[in-house]
């Protein structure tokens, strides 16, 4: 391999890795200088322990004292790097960015011409990030197929054409794992392999620390009683789903439904009735609304539920909730048999906020209960 200097720019302002034979030294080499150095400075003091008093036992010391110092600078480039390595990767806790900057890190590898980082996330998917010339990350490397533990893995093909990739080389990262791979030929070996892992370890706990905040993060944004959304996230989903509608004049319904009668179910048939009863409910919720849209429950007000209907009119949305309507008539709820709703159907106005929408939608389900319950009221205005 060619003795080049590879430098990259970490995405944190001020933060930056060289990599190359001029400056940095790889963990292998530096391992390899210390074991070195350990050993002349063992030779060195029995020599200087066995030599005549008055002899060159003086000079021995000294020449082991510049070795000493030879060391120091030696390793302290190295140190230096991995300690940026590991506040650059680690000074945010979205999950994505960690990937990218871990990825940028492997460029300070000689002869890298892509990378590929993959992490498991706790719902079964896989979250992946690539660099350079990895265009097909469902073919990366992400250690041994039967799934055992490794400590690296280097592969290499003879593929067809002159900038394929020929070498790979993969650690593992956390619970996933961290590849590079070149154009050259046998591009990578033990040295370069102790290189990659050492960005590994360094990037090791900021994944981990970023799976749990995004663990965090989800329980934060989820119900766990009906398995919508939580209250919490549809205050941070409307104002987004509206600046979205205004910018690209796209149409935007919300609809809130409300339980009728919800007091009555706790008291006749208990809270665990009660709770039933709104868990079902959020599952045929989920099975009625399309992908683009998002169900909500207000655990503040209980019986509450709020649907976001992104690029959908006012005609559409009725037709979706009549669709709710049919799958809430079609069966019993288990504990309490019959359930019936009270609705609110709103779309959003030219330069209307958050608070306007949500407002009118309350007005209508306030009229609704006034003038008899199991109703849509729509405002047509």
């Amino acid at each position: 391999m060619n003795s080049c200097r590879a430098r990259i720019q970490d995405p944190s302002p001020g933060i930056e890795f060289a990599q190359g034979k001029e400056k940095g030294i790889t963990t292998a080499v530096a391992l390899a200088a210390l074991g070195a150095v350990f050993a002349i400075a063992l030779v060195a003091v029995w020599l200087a322990l066995r030599a005549p008093r008055g002899s060159g036992a003086t000079e021995i010391l000294g020449r082991l004292a510049g070795l000493d110092q030879r060391l120091t600078e030696v390793l302290r480039p190295h140190a230096a790097t991995e300690a940026a390595l590991g506040r650059a990767i680690g000074e945010t806790l979205d999950l994505g960015e960690v990937l990218q900057r871990t990825l940028a890190a492997t460029k300070a590898l000689e002869a890298v011409d892509g990378g590929h980082v993959s992490v498991p996330l706790a719902d079964g998917t896989v979250l992946t990030e690539t660099l350079g010339a990895v265009t097909a990350p469902a073919g990366a490397l992400a250690g041994p197929p039967d799934g055992s533990p490794f400590v690296h893995g280097i592969v290499s093909w003879q593929p067809v054409g002159a900038e394929a990739l020929r070498s790979g080389l993969v650690v593992p990262l956390g619970p996933g794992s961290l590849s590079v791979y070149s154009s050259l030929a046998n591009a990578f070996d033990a040295e370069a392999a102790a290189t990659l892992a050492a960005i590994a370890r360094r990037a090791g706990p900021a994944v981990m620390n970023a799976l749990a905040y995004r663990k965090l993060q989800e329980e934060a944004a989820t119900d766990p009683l009906t398995g919508l959304g939580s209250a919490r996230a549809f205050a941070v989903e409307v104002p987004r789903a509206i600046e979205t509608a205004h910018r690209y004049t796209r149409p935007l319904c919300l609809i809130q439904i409300d339980l009728d009668n919800f007091g009555l179910v706790n008291k006749r048939f208990g809270q665990h009735a009660g709770d039933s009863t709104l868990a079902e409910l959020g599952k045929r919720l989920r099975a009625t609304i399309r992908g683009s849209d998002a169900a909500f429950r207000n655990s503040g007000g209980a019986d509450e539920f709020f649907l976001l209907l992104p690029d959908t009119a006012r005609d559409d949305a009725k037709r979706l909730y009549a669709r709710i309507v049919f799958e809430i008539e079609a069966a019993p709820f288990p504990a309490v048999e019959k359930v019936t709703l009270t609705s609110g159907l709103v779309q959003l106005r030219p330069e209307e906020n958050g608070e306007g929408l949500l407002r009118r939608a309350d007005d209508l389900i306030r009229r609704g209960k006034r003038q008899g319950r199991d109703q849509l009221n729509v405002d047509d205005g």
